[in-house]
């Protein structure tokens, strides 16, 4: 028992003198002590575990283990082991002769002891500045051990010297950020002051270059000084009058004086949060300076009332005719908006209404309140007010006609164009938008573009009989061959299914003609665009026509593309088109002796390019002119309405696409170039 005391009292007094444990750092310093306690006390295990800031666990600073590497990092819960916790909370150490059956570690039996083996435990919790910041944890391995009086009294002594050593670590950190910080607010007070003394040079120098005039008054004495500037600003030498208040008085326009002053003291009662007042100043010359003084408080006694009032005084009597000059374009602006004969209207950025013209407010008088300063965040649809926003951002949107609902259930035609307006700094200031009801317009040329249909069409009846009468001749013959070997009783099964098949076949050409008349005579102007074959498109319009022009003796050649010809768009639109095309040159040929007309469908790239070539003359320049003018005809009176170049050019280019006449080809020549489906989902992307 005497040589257990004697080693444990050499250990403490060998903690205290030795100097790696203070130069060393916090890991090092640990571990020697750890070293020390498991060599005198003869164990295995010694740990120090910390609290986390939460205090909800605790994790494993470090375990000196005797011949084999240390531990670290292990983590306990206290949500796992709440009652090992709360030992330490209410015990000065906890003391395990067998750890498998002790209360107070029963919950780390199968997650700690028996994997590491640790029969014996005895811990000294760790206190620092009076809170318990961790423990020290003594464990013997594989064998038992009984804790004396002696083991837990030295356990203690070496948990509160870690203690002191953890304080000691917080006061030289603290030691250490205090002189930092008393250096960085000594070099810091240092720097403020020298940049004090330099804004102020600055200062003044700023104020000389900008012409501002700075003034001193004190309202103790009624005193008032004044900068160089002020005077010169005025025509005046420095100090050529007096630094007092008579000479404030006397170059201060006798109408703006009371207001002047009673500003003054509005501020020095209290009531303004600064003194602001624009006024007039009389120059040596005699002429008339408008002036902006501001200023403020800037010293007070103990009692809080003022004692000195600093500001500046700037000549603003170029912004004065600025603002003026603004002020009349502005008006002469809402004044040209207002004359404009299209509907357009002005907004700032805040969607407010700045100015819109008459026609305006006529067309939308229904569907909007037109009125200056009115907010159209909720009068307008939510998809115009996105437009707006995109506007806003420097982007031009427009369309050349869109079908818009209103909440009123209106449908109208529109032309519409938004798009951002930008101030003198180039800034985006609000947008402008013009929107025009093309209702009446729009309708006019579906009921043209109907009518060409139909008259194409009509043009081509001749032709539908022979398409027709053809099909329903040879179902005829096929009935005929059945009667016949009805009669004869010589109609075999093979036989009969052979007729079937062919009149089965003739059937289906009968109904593609009809389905295709009915297709293409049906209103299309409202489909939506849908993806469609290039090729079918073709072969669809040749049903409808292939058989007049065949038996007039034209010779039809047609080059089909060879690869995918999917486009997007309104099929029956693009028939007509063609429908339109081929018409012309079959009426242009039909009495030359030799008539044929060459369709070539080419893949260019980026387009789908069909040519429709007839053996006829190169067209005259002339004519070529007016070719796409609507009511424009070659044809004889009652042939044709002059409608369907210039309908079939807007047709393909509201595709996306181009319709012409190619000059340089020997013969007559119609192109007609479409976007590939990927190209039109880029620009509609774009």
């Amino acid at each position: 028992m005497h040589d257990k005391f004697e080693r444990y009292h050499s250990a403490l007094s060998w903690f205290a003198k030795n100097p790696e444990i203070y130069r060393t750092g916090r890991y090092q310093a640990l571990e020697i002590i750890c070293n020390k306690i498991a060599e005198v006390m003869r164990i295995d295990r010694v740990g120090i575990w910390f609290y986390t800031i939460d205090k909800e666990a605790m994790y494993e600073e470090l375990t000196y283990l005797v011949d084999r590497p240390n531990s670290q990092g292990t983590i306990l819960k206290k949500s796992d082991i709440p009652t090992y916790f709360q030992h330490l909370l209410e015990e000065r150490v906890i003391s395990c002769e067998n750890t498998f059956e002790c209360p107070a570690t029963y919950e780390l039996v199968d997650s700690y002891m028996r994997p590491l083996d640790v029969r014996s435990l005895l811990d000294a919790p760790i206190f620092s500045d009076g809170e318990m910041i961790g423990i020290l944890c003594c464990e013997k391995e594989q064998t038992s051990m009984y804790w004396d009086s002696q083991d837990k009294n030295f356990a203690a002594s070496c948990s509160d010297f870690i203690g002191r050593i953890i304080e000691g670590e917080k006061r030289h950190t603290y030691e250490k950020e205090l002189r930092h910080r008393i250096n960085y607010l000594e070099n810091d007070l240092k720097r403020k002051l020298d940049d004090l003394n330099e804004a102020k040079l600055s200062l003044d120098l700023a104020l000389e270059g900008a012409q501002v005039g700075k003034w001193e008054l004190d309202v103790v004495h009624n005193k008032v000084s004044m900068n160089k500037t002020w005077y010169t600003k005025l025509g005046y030498h420095y100090n050529e009058l007096p630094q007092d208040m008579t000479t404030f008085k006397k170059v201060l326009h006798p109408e703006d004086a009371e207001r002047v002053f009673e500003e003054i003291d509005r501020h020095i009662r209290g009531e303004t949060i600064f003194y602001e007042c624009r006024y007039r100043m009389i120059t040596k010359s005699g002429d008339i300076q408008w002036c902006l003084d501001r200023g403020c408080i800037i010293q007070r006694n103990s009692s809080g009332d003022p004692q000195r009032l600093i500001g500046i005084n700037v000549n603003v009597t170029p912004i004065l005719k600025w603002e003026q000059s603004l002020i009349i374009s502005e008006q002469q602006l809402k004044s040209m908006i207002q004359s404009l004969p299209a509907p357009v209207a002005m907004f700032d950025k805040d969607f407010n209404y700045l100015a819109f013209s008459s026609r305006w407010l006529e067309e939308w008088k229904n569907y909007s309140k037109a009125k200056e300063g009115e907010n159209v965040r909720l009068s307008f649809r939510p998809e115009w007010i996105a437009a707006m926003e995109e506007a806003k951002k420097g982007k031009i949107l427009s369309r050349d006609e869109e079908l818009v609902e209103f909440m009123s259930g209106d449908e109208l035609w529109l032309r519409w164009t938004i798009q951002p307006w930008r101030n003198v700094n180039q800034e985006v200031g609000g947008v402008i938008i013009m929107a025009e009801n093309i209702t009446g317009r729009k309708e006019a040329e579906i009921r043209l573009t109907q009518t060409s249909k139909l008259s194409a069409l009509g043009e081509m009846a001749g032709g539908i009989a022979h398409e027709i009468n053809n099909p329903l001749s040879i179902i005829k013959g096929y009935i005929d061959l059945l009667r016949r070997h009805s009669s004869r009783r010589s109609l075999s099964p093979e036989l009969l299914l052979q007729y079937i098949d062919k009149m089965d076949g003739t059937v289906a050409r009968i109904s593609r003609i009809v389905n295709g008349m009915r297709r293409f005579s049906r209103e299309s102007s409202m489909d939506e665009k849908v993806k469609y074959s290039l090729n079918k498109i073709v072969e669809e319009t040749l049903d409808i026509c292939q058989e007049r022009i065949n038996n007039n003796g034209t010779a039809l050649d047609v080059e089909y593309l060879k690869d995918d010809s999917t486009i997007l768009c309104r099929p029956v639109e693009i028939s007509q088109v063609l429908l339109n095309l081929i018409n012309n040159s079959y009426q242009a040929t039909s009495n030359y002796p030799h008539p044929w007309i060459k369709i070539q469908m080419e893949d260019l790239g980026d387009t789908f390019r069909v040519k429709i070539t007839d053996c006829g003359e190169r067209i005259p320049g002339h004519v070529r002119q007016k070719l796409f003018q609507p009511f424009f005809t070659t044809k004889d009176i009652g042939v044709g309405t002059g409608l369907g170049l210039s309908i079939s050019r807007g047709i393909i280019e509201e595709h996306k696409g181009k319709l012409y006449y190619q000059e340089e080809a020997p013969n007559t020549t119609f192109v007609i170039d479409l976007p590939k489906l990927d190209t039109v989902s880029t620009q509609i992307s774009h």
